[in-house]
């Protein structure tokens, strides 16, 4: 692990833990000046006793990895979160086209132009792409039920649309 990666991983353990440099101290038996050191980086050389003693304080595992191991795994998590995020935002827009079809006529199809007026406000204000803007168009195209169809449609482009979307208004988002 690099030192920085090793300070700034200590570091956020502790503060998540609530603790002081002198409660981290006096958990694991180093010296808070050992401590203030090593996450100022300015420790050259630290023991390996008194890293395993910290990072048996924090809960944390001390180990050794191939260089680049952790910038995999972080890769790693990184897309399976994006992942996680594409499914949200399909599943928000499953939710929608249900309720353009269990709503009135009138309510659909307002809903459906307040999401057109938004595509045709990305286009005055340059604020996509034409590619993107006709993608949303045709989705946008004929009835509220052709347009809540079209939400349940899933092609190459779908995470892409959904991450920017004319129907923000009227999704209930999670929370990132």
């Amino acid at each position: 692990m690099r030192h920085d990666s090793l300070t700034s991983t200590l570091r956020r353990a502790r503060r998540a833990g609530g603790l002081s440099q002198a409660a981290l101290a006096a958990k694991s038996g180093a010296g808070r000046v050992t401590i203030a050191r090593l996450e100022g980086r300015a420790a050259q050389d630290v023991r390996l006793g008194t890293l395993e003693r910290l990072c048996d304080a924090l809960g944390l595992e001390l180990s050794a990895l191939p260089r680049g191991a952790l910038a995999a795994a972080e890769t790693r998590v990184e897309r399976e979160r994006a992942r996680a995020g594409g499914l949200d935002a399909r599943r928000c827009h499953a939710a929608l086209a249900a309720r353009l079809l269990a709503a009135s006529p009138k309510e659909a199809a307002a809903l459906l132009r307040r999401a057109r007026a938004g595509v045709d406000r990305w286009e005055r204000d340059g604020l996509c792409s034409a590619h993107y803007i006709t993608r949303w168009r045709e989705r946008l195209t004929g009835s509220p039920r052709r347009a809540a169809l079209a939400l349940l449609e899933f092609d190459a482009w779908t995470d892409a649309l959904l991450q920017n979307t004319p129907w923000s208004f009227a999704l209930a988002l999670p929370k990132p």
